[in-house]
């Protein structure tokens, strides 16, 4: 078990997570950065309408998120499939809530500034969990 969870924490995993965490806190900054650019009126919409996804938004995340500890549980024969299976669903639930947040903005006439920079916020996050993605699934390749 041991040599197991030694081998988990390689410098690609490492890297991975670093890079995971960087884009979280920069997706983060811009995000409140962002907010200069909203009229109070817009401030108000936004968090009325988004009340809910912010309460149980991350709730199908931590279920995902667990799901990989599972993921070490199950035969070696499933253990890649039920892997790329979890990320799909990270890659299925960023999408859908991606779509379900701008489509929200449009409708509640959130200024196209705001949109943008908020836009890019969520990318810079998106692409700290694919180089997350790639480094973790690059890493038992390199280290063999």
């Amino acid at each position: 078990m041991l040599g197991k969870v030694k081998r988990m924490f390689t410098p690609l995993f490492i890297a991975g997570l670093l890079l995971l965490l960087v884009g979280l806190f920069s997706s983060r900054f811009l995000s409140e950065r962002s907010m200069k650019l909203l009229s109070s009126d817009e401030k108000l919409k936004l968090l009325d309408s988004f009340s809910s996804l912010r309460v149980f938004g991350v709730l199908p995340l931590l279920l995902i998120f667990f799901s990989f500890f599972g993921i070490s549980y199950l035969p070696q024969s499933l253990m890649w499939p039920a892997y790329f299976g979890a990320w799909a669903l990270v890659a299925i639930y960023f999408v859908v809530v991606h779509r379900l947040v701008f489509r929200r903005m449009c409708e509640l006439g959130i200024n196209a500034h705001y949109q943008a920079a908020h836009r890019k916020a969520r990318w810079l996050s998106y692409g700290g969990f694919v180089a997350f993605f790639i480094l973790n699934t690059l890493s038992p390749f390199v280290s063999r």
